[in-house]
């Protein structure tokens, strides 16, 4: 109820500000029940509607495990279509718009998520907690929203029980926050992985956190970007992911990166053991990771806004 109120008012608000000012076209941040309020506004004041995807919302897993998820892949198969200008922030998104619901490929803006990586490529920055981890031989963190229907932490867990028992003295930290957060400490104790599992909040300091590990992990079902995976990339760690957001696109399997297919928990654990057993081939991804991200563009803020603009400007041509 609370949630139908809030887009109610949204709605409400909406309206108003369209009929006391003159716009060139509206801007809706996923296609959702948000696109379909923009939407609405849109066609009842006859201006152009840009909606914008953020994640993967054509993804098969997507929609598997909630009624939302299901209800809104039906909302944004009839808002995607509609609208004059659409901004996808990974060629994987973009590919699906024209691949599955066959949209022009000059409707749509590929913009990624900008991000100022230059605090993780210091190459000065040093771990300053290598004291609480220095009795593990071998660190591996995973970093994000603690909803398991989208990052799978589950499957790290699981993959945790065999690891150790090749490799006893292995960490894994999960840093983050969400509604999970007790399905992952339950499962953590069931296991008796307390010595082995650390559950981190949030951190200021992720920066210099990253230099403490060996590998970083993403065993997402479905990302639209990576944004973490950029960020280890940027703090020099070699990355297991699965293909989802970016990979493909900047982190290539066997150049700077592994990827390895969803839901392979068996794929993901060989992956993260081989690199375990050869750190000059941790050495060699984390190089080649830190070199494609130098090479990224947009590469400062300044840019980014450029190619923002232009995005918005593709709608009212």
């Amino acid at each position: 109820t609370q949630g139908l109120l809030q887009r109610w008012r949204m709605h409400r608000l909406g309206k108003n500000l369209v009929s006391r000012m003159i716009f060139d076209f509206i801007s809706a941040q996923s296609p959702n029940e948000v696109g379909v309020i923009a939407y609405l506004i849109a066609r009842k004041q006859g201006i152009p509607l840009q909606l914008q995807v953020h994640t993967d919302i054509l993804s098969p897993w997507y929609a598997r495990f909630s009624w939302k998820e299901r209800i809104r892949v039906v909302i944004a198969r009839f808002l995607l279509p509609r609208a004059e200008c659409i901004r996808a922030v990974s060629v994987r998104i973009q590919r699906s718009l024209i691949m599955q619901l066959r949209i022009p490929p000059e409707r749509i803006s590929l913009l990624p998520i900008f991000k100022d990586l230059r605090q993780y490529q210091d190459i000065n920055m040093v771990c300053r907690e290598q004291a609480r981890f220095a009795h593990y031989h071998f660190r591996m963190i995973a970093v994000g929203r603690f909803v398991e229907k989208e990052k799978n932490f589950c499957m790290l867990i699981e993959m945790m029980r065999l690891f150790i028992r090749q490799y006893p003295k292995t960490l894994l930290a999960l840093v983050g926050a969400g509604p999970d957060e007790w399905r992952y400490r339950t499962m953590i104790a069931k296991l008796d992985l307390q010595k082995n599992i650390l559950i981190e909040p949030w951190r200021t300091d992720l920066a210099s956190f990253y230099k403490c590990f060996d590998i970083f992990l993403m065993p997402s079902r479905y990302e639209g970007w990576g944004l973490a995976a950029l960020e280890a990339m940027a703090a020099g760690l070699p990355v297991v992911m699965t293909d989802v957001g970016l990979a493909g696109e900047v982190l290539i399997n066997g150049e700077n990166g592994i990827v390895v297919p969803v839901e392979d928990g068996d794929a993901f654990c060989r992956a993260c053991l081989d690199l375990s057993e050869h750190p000059e081939k941790r050495r060699a991804l984390a190089d080649a990771a830190q070199r494609a991200i130098a090479q990224l563009h947009p590469r400062n803020e300044e840019e980014y806004l450029a190619l923002y603009k232009k995005s918005f400007e593709r709608c009212v041509k």
